[in-house]
């Protein structure tokens, strides 16, 4: 497979910070040399940042790296290569998805936490817990019509995967949705039974993978908000096959990874193996 690694190293808005130094530990620990040995062809690496000099602010930062990001997935796919994205936070899902616009897109959403919340219903103001109501169309509106490409995704589309930690407009959100929950339990098994009804012909399947979806006992600690119970590799490779076999995917994302908190690099590792069944042969 040709690859295009696309970096944000950014948590917050902060270049290297907390979860912004796992794109580059990612890169450090030789997953592009892994890729690599593997038979695929990886383009050079490419960085995603803001301009030098900008004031600190999270909003502005975030939505300028997913419009630069946008226009990268879309280029990436025009040259013939799978955009594989390393990003400190989840967020990044709206230049992803607005890269792969106009396809018809299904988002299958890797996470221990739900990050449905919009800036009505937060209680912690953490632009991060929004991503998956932004690309919903529920929240920031203005802001993700300036994201070259933004459509909303279909909620009959989206599934929410190994989510474990929800707060109550999530679970409210969830409960009067048409998006497919999936809770650690009924992977991959009970997936393969939701993505069999689910009406996805001629979608292109987004892969985002909020390392923290994995346990932190079993795996390991993936940042700062480990929630108990997640999933296994085997689960989260299976998955992932799953997907594969039911779609064709369009880009990933690795995302929230803090290397600080991955002392054994079991995590690592794991997402090493999320990577190789991504870009399996037939992907």
């Amino acid at each position: 497979m040709d690859i295009q690694l696309l970096l944000i190293p950014y948590d917050s808005a902060r270049r290297g910070w907390r979860t912004g130094a796992g794109p580059e530990h990612l890169l450090k620990a030789g997953l592009a040399t892994h890729l690599h040995r593997r038979g695929h062809r990886v383009a050079e690496v490419q960085v995603i940042e803001d301009d030098p000099g900008q004031p600190l602010a999270e909003i502005r930062t975030a939505f300028e790296l997913c419009r630069r990001l946008a226009t990268a997935v879309s280029a990436a796919r025009a040259a013939g290569r799978f955009p594989l994205v390393l990003s400190g936070n989840c967020n990044s899902a709206v230049g992803i998805l607005s890269g792969l616009s106009p396809a018809r897109r299904a988002t299958f959403w890797f996470d221990a936490h739900g990050d449905c919340n919009t800036p009505d219903t937060t209680i912690t103001g953490f632009l991060d817990g929004t991503g998956l109501a932004t690309i919903l169309g529920l929240c920031w509106h203005q802001l993700a019509a300036s994201v070259p490409g933004f459509q909303a995704v279909a909620p009959e589309a989206t599934f929410l995967l190994g989510a474990r930690d929800l707060d109550p407009p999530e679970a409210a959100l969830l409960e009067r949705s048409t998006i497919s929950f999936v809770p650690v339990a009924d992977i991959p098994d009970g997936l393969r039974g939701v993505l069999a009804k689910a009406p996805l012909d001629d979608a292109l399947a987004y892969i985002h993978l909020d390392l923290d979806v994995l346990d932190p006992r079993a795996v390991g600690q993936a940042n700062w908000f480990p929630v108990a119970g997640g999933l296994s590799v085997e689960q989260l490779v299976r998955a992932i096959t799953a997907i594969r076999d039911r779609l064709p995917l369009g880009a990933a994302a690795l995302t929230s990874y803090g290397p600080e908190y991955d002392a054994d690099q079991e995590v690592c590792r794991a997402a090493f193996a999320a990577v190789d069944a991504i870009v399996a042969s037939g992907a």
